[in-house]
């Protein structure tokens, strides 16, 4: 993966949103000129940890992003068609709350393929606007599928893609005319970092934007940890490869050695945590080769990487990251069966602590 968080490029293709404009609707692709160093420093880092890790951004290369579209519609999995039923019952009010006509795009974070934010466009379009979509992802796959969708359910919606890690750095295009921005964050995405981590990055996307624009958050909510288990331990497997995959990953980066089938898929969710925590368990011992992190990695029988951590909140753990990172709370949308929550926050012009001055 090489991407910049310096040079744009962009492709100039006419696309069908233009038909009735001159204007044409650019993809942006972002080209990498230290990104590979970055990673390896973060690997060197992340595996000398106790315990172990692997960022769980590594998940997402293009093979990963295709298993995780298998993942979303899996029977065991509920937060995709969750979400996905509760923007659709709410996208009319939550486009009205977030500027209706007048937005000049939505910009999703991690979009995938997308597949749920077509609901938030058609609702734009049904109240007389035609918002641009800007789609950032890590992953070109995920970005491909994102334009391949986009184009056969509303091609009169301009997009524009931005093959970047946001988690480091949101190079965002500037907005096509004024006019208020909605930024997405979907997917329980949030639910991967710890409350500090979480406010940082919420804290980064609020330097991108103006006072005024709006955020929408979803999470995943505490419920039955029978059902949460679940969702991460399904009866395919295909949660399990997924998981392995991060090591083909890290391979790809560092010219490592781990082999996949020498490590289990264990995703126990810790009650009193409220969190999934995803691991990778050695099933023997290993001295693991990694290739430009440097040295060797020394794994006893059943000693554990950790490769993802996925919480669930309440309403008010979802509404407090919002205001903690410059977000005033103003709408809190909720699935019927209490697991997925949608958060609506506005940009203010200075952070909590700084209103009375």
């Amino acid at each position: 993966m090489k991407w910049s968080e310096e040079a744009w490029e962009f492709d100039r293709a006419e696309s069908s949103a233009a038909a009735s404009s001159t204007r044409s609707a650019p993809t942006a692709t972002l080209v990498s000129l230290d990104a590979e160093a970055a990673a390896l420093e973060e690997l060197r880092e992340s595996l000398s940890k106790i315990p172990r890790e692997i960022p769980c951004k590594y998940l997402y290369d293009d093979r990963g992003s295709a298993l995780f579209e298998q993942i979303t519609v899996l029977p065991e999995y509920y937060p995709t068609r969750t979400e996905r039923a509760l923007l659709i019952e709410q996208a009319p009010a939550i486009v009205r709350a977030s500027g209706g006509a007048k937005l000049t795009d939505m910009v999703e974070l991690g979009s995938g393929a997308a597949s749920k934010t077509v609901a938030l466009l058609e609702a734009a379009l049904e109240l007389g606007g035609r918002p641009r979509y800007v789609a950032v992802d890590i992953s070109a796959h995920a970005l491909t599928r994102t334009k391949e969708l986009l184009a056969l359910a509303r091609p009169e919606i301009a997009t524009v893609s931005v093959l970047a890690d946001y988690t480091r750095h949101l190079p965002l295009p500037a907005r096509p005319v004024p006019g208020p921005r909605l930024v997405l964050f979907l997917g329980g995405t949030i639910g991967n970092d710890d409350d500090e981590s979480a406010i940082a990055l919420l804290s980064r996307v609020r330097a991108q934007v103006d006072p005024g624009d709006a955020i929408l958050m979803g999470a995943s909510l505490v419920t039955d940890p029978s059902v949460i288990h679940s969702a991460y331990n399904d009866q395919a497997g295909i949660t399990a490869e997924f998981n392995r995959n991060i090591l083909r990953v890290v391979n790809a980066h560092a010219g490592s050695a781990f082999e996949p089938r020498d490590f289990d898929h264990h995703a126990p969710y810790v009650v009193e945590r409220r969190r999934t925590e995803m691991w990778l368990v050695a099933r023997r011992a290993l001295s693991i080769d990694l290739g430009r992190i440097g040295g060797r990695l020394e794994l006893a029988r059943g000693e554990g990487i950790r490769t993802e951590i996925s919480r669930r909140f309440t309403k008010e753990d979802v509404l407090r990251l919002l205001d903690a990172a410059g977000f005033s709370p103003e709408r809190w949308f909720e699935s019927p069966d209490g697991r997925f929550g949608l958060g609506l926050g506005r940009a203010r012009a200075t952070l909590r602590g700084l209103d009375a001055e």
